[in-house]
């Protein structure tokens, strides 16, 4: 096992190195951006009204409710 973890973290290393595969990635960052911002945005508002803390099982179906509407 410790082989193959090894060779898998070099693979990932090498493959962070690359600067096309950075190139790749900052493209699909950049991409995906703005629906992360507005999950993000969505998940504070269901914050707002369904405290994780004190009912998490309420704020999970906030969540889950406001990202699978289809608006």
């Amino acid at each position: 096992m410790p082989l193959l973890r090894t060779l898998i973290w070099s693979a990932a290393r090498k493959l962070a190195s690359d600067p096309r595969v950075q190139r790749m990635a900052a493209d699909a960052y950049e991409k995906a951006r703005p629906n992360v911002e507005e999950t993000a945005r969505e998940i504070r508002d269901a914050a707002r009204e369904a405290s994780p803390l004190d009912d998490p099982g309420a704020f999970a179906r906030k969540v889950k409710d406001r990202l699978t509407r289809k608006d």
